[in-house]
């Protein structure tokens, strides 16, 4: 997670040993984004939650405090987050 205050605040849904959702996590470093990562796996008040703003369970999920995208293009992450 990167601790730069002037990037969007994000959290991450993710599973263990997710190929996808270590290209997210990657993604978000490479571009200084800062983000909690929640494990929906061994969380379920996370998996809770992730299910509550997509209706679905598929990872990685992007949420901010107004959208939610499920395994998101690269330019939708742009569009969302840069």
């Amino acid at each position: 997670m990167n601790d730069n205050p002037e990037r969007t605040i994000l959290t991450l849904y993710v599973v263990p040993n997710c190929p996808l959702c270590a290209e997210g996590r990657a993604w978000l470093h490479r571009h200084n984004i800062r983000y909690v990562e929640r494990d929906v796996a061994n969380d379920f008040g996370a998996l809770r939650g992730m299910y509550k703003r997509t209706r679905q369970n598929l990872v990685p999920v992007f949420a901010t405090e107004y959208k939610a995208l499920v395994r998101p293009s690269e330019d939708e992450l742009k569009s969302l987050l840069l």
